[in-house]
């Protein structure tokens, strides 16, 4: 793993996991809609699900790629538990999308 694809796996990772914190902190335990970059970011917990799915999929999966060899167990298993995480995140986006319209539309 070049040093480059390090920092991209890292700063992924930490990036996504801090916006989770920030939106659980927010939002007082998701009991509030907190304001991120001056917008009301509705479903806290949820988006705060959807970048903890990201930062764990695309950063933690990327940092631990070069772990395994091509095509052993470990690899499979590994690329196996990354794409659950990236498709919980697509499913948890959804939601949010979802969400978000329906309380726009009240």
């Amino acid at each position: 793993m070049g040093a480059v694809d390090l920092a991209l796996a890292v700063a992924a990772g930490v990036a996504n996991l801090v916006v989770a914190a920030v939106l659980l902190a927010r939002s007082r335990g998701g009991t509030v809609a907190p304001r991120i970059f001056g917008r009301p970011q509705p479903l806290p917990r949820l988006r705060a699900a959807m970048h903890a799915c990201l930062g764990l999929g695309l950063g933690v999966g990327w940092l631990v790629k070069d772990i395994f060899p091509p095509h052993s167990t470990g690899d499979a298993v590994l690329f196996i538990v990354v794409r659950v995480l990236l498709v919980a995140a697509l499913v948890t986006a959804v939601l949010v999308a979802a969400g978000a319209r329906a309380t726009r539309a009240e």
